[in-house]
């Protein structure tokens, strides 16, 4: 994923699905290269590569 589109799903009013090695994460900030995530149903916080966070498109 690149940093413009990690900031438009941050700033975005809608549930938009990403994937960090096949789990579900929510995107807290972003940095230069990384993102810090959070997995979904868990307390455990990370900092990830941006270039691994994959867009799941749902409709």
């Amino acid at each position: 994923m690149d940093k413009t589109r990690a900031k438009q799903i941050i700033n975005s009013p809608d549930k938009i699905e990403v994937y960090y090695q096949g789990k579900p994460v929510w995107l807290e900030s972003i940095e230069e290269n990384s993102a810090y995530v959070t997995v979904m149903g868990t307390c455990r916080t990370m900092t990830v590569p941006l270039a691994e966070l994959e867009e799941i498109q749902t409709h």
